[in-house]
């Protein structure tokens, strides 16, 4: 990488993005197949099952929905099923293509704009790591949105180099399917505006075409949700979000932190050599910065903070501005070498250690799988095991039992009830209810045993409260989830 004729460079500027690729593929390939979590049940089930394809944009009770992805995710599944009995891992197929092409597509622009070495490295770190893994197999829209956002970056490098109405037109429809897909993606897409913006903030010929890139994803936004407006503006008064604002901040950007490990050192040193060097260059160190402000308000504003995972569509600009702040820094350092390689050194030994030591690494700095919603979250690990559950259940069954089970909202309730679905169990076996709906005031009309699928000892003990139960059994406990046989 470090010494190549032009020849070379141009050869391995045409398969860098086809490796990069396939590593995105080999470090998902492991989480295609584990178990169906809280967000993906209610994806499958209330919004790509159930309903028709043209009810689907109108099903925003809750922003659960992620509109442009369900419909799209509901003709992926709807297409696999003329060919065969869908296995449920192929369900996580469409955001497989999404993260490929969106990876492809990331990896051919930072390699032009950084070089193989810069593009190239950090790309492959993000490919190789396991919050893009766990994003790629997710059936929900964040790879979609982390797509929509390299799109947006193509055509608003193609809008300030030559304004032409299809241009213009393209980034429009790209920021409508972005929005479309989550609200939150106007972030992404405002980031897009804002790098180009320090690049050509001194053209006054091309400022119509700046203040374009930002107004688009703004009249997209109006434009998107104008004929749903009641709904979306009750979504925002829900108040769901993530228990804490400053845990929040910290899981986002610690986890992109995480991803870079080894090469952030020296792009933080880049950016001081760039600041330091040229002064005309300043006010670009400067919007680099803001690029990784704009979740900020998020958190702070609403309700609720925002939880950390709508922000992984900023992800290919942060990328971006990191990958121009590493070319600063080789360029620093042109005649050494041995600092020049070091970097490479030290981001292939990190990315190593942590797709090995991931959870650890999550747990010192997160506490737990459950105050982490990026690096790796519960429902991505080993001890994630509802279908365990379910079989446990199921061997009542066949012994002759009648059990009743009561599974609370902290368990990932939607998640027992889906490896329920995928059983001979009798659907009543699990019952539930949630905190915004009538509770179940009592389970007396039941005459066998009980059992209770809980998140753990406190979440079973204010449950037994709830019932009146003042009895347990142990009977399996897992780090997410447990089931326990109980009694008055």
């Amino acid at each position: 990488v470090l010494k190549m004729d032009n020849a070379q460079k141009k050869a391995w500027s045409r398969r860098l993005p086809f490796c990069v690729t396939l590593l995105l593929l080999l470090s998902s390939f492991t989480y295609l197949f584990r178990p169906f979590w809280f967000d993906e049940v209610l994806t499958l089930d209330n919004f790509v099952m159930r309903p028709p394809l043209s009810r689907i944009y109108f099903l925003y009770e809750i922003p659960n929905n992620h509109i442009v992805f369900s419909m799209l995710e509901k003709v992926w599944i709807d297409f696999l099923a003329l060919f065969l009995n869908t296995p449920f891992f192929l369900f996580r197929g469409l955001s497989v293509l999404a993260g490929a092409l969106a990876v492809f597509l990331l990896t051919k622009r930072m390699v032009r704009s950084c070089g193989l070495y810069g593009g190239g490295l950090l790309c492959a770190a993000f490919a190789a790591s396991s919050a893009c893994a766990i994003f790629a197999t997710g059936v929900r829209g964040y790879m979609l949105g982390f797509l929509f956002t390299v799109l947006a970056l193509l055509f608003a490098e193609k809008i300030v180099a030559r304004p032409t109405l299809p241009g213009f037109l393209g980034f429009f429809l790209i920021c409508l399917l972005s929005v479309g897909t989550t609200p939150t993606n106007l972030a992404a897409l405002e980031a897009v505006a804002l790098f180009h913006a320090s690049f050509l903030w001194k053209r006054k010929r091309r400022l119509p075409s700046l203040l374009y890139l930002f107004a688009a994803p703004v009249l997209a936004l109006a434009f998107f949700y104008a004929p749903i407006r009641g709904k979306f503006l009750r979504c925002l008064q829900l108040g769901e979000g993530w228990f804490s604002a400053g845990s929040a901040v910290w899981n986002l950007y610690a986890s992109f932190a995480l991803i870079l490990l080894g090469s952030l050192p020296f792009c933080i040193a880049g950016l001081f050599h760039l600041w330091k060097r040229y002064p005309r260059l300043r006010w670009m160190c400067i919007a680099g910065f803001l690029l990784f402000l704009l979740p900020l308000p998020a958190f702070f504003v609403f309700k609720a903070p925002a939880f950390p995972r709508v922000f992984f569509p900023l992800f290919p600009i942060w990328l971006l501005a990191a990958g121009y702040a590493f070319c600063a820094y080789l360029k620093m350092v042109k005649r050494s070498p041995a600092l020049k390689t070091l970097p490479l050194i030290l981001q292939v030994l990190c990315t190593a250690l942590l797709v090995n030591t991931g959870s650890y690494a999550s747990d010192a700095l997160f506490g737990s799988g459950r105050h982490d919603d990026i690096t790796l979250p519960y429902y991505a690990r080993n001890g994630f095991e509802p279908q365990k559950i379910v079989s446990l259940i199921q061997e009542k069954f066949k012994s002759g039992e009648h059990p009743l089970v009561f599974a609370s909202f902290d368990s990932d309730y939607p998640s027992v009830l889906f490896c329920v679905s995928c059983t001979d169990l009798p659907e009543s076996t699990v019952i539930t209810d949630l905190p915004n709906r009538p509770r179940i005031r009592d389970l007396d009309f039941h005459t066998g045993k009980y059992y209770l699928i809980t998140s753990g000892k406190n979440d079973l003990e204010q449950t037994m409260r709830r019932f009146g139960f003042t009895v347990a059994e142990p009977v399996w406990a897992g780090p997410f989830q447990r089931l326990d046989h109980v009694a008055q």
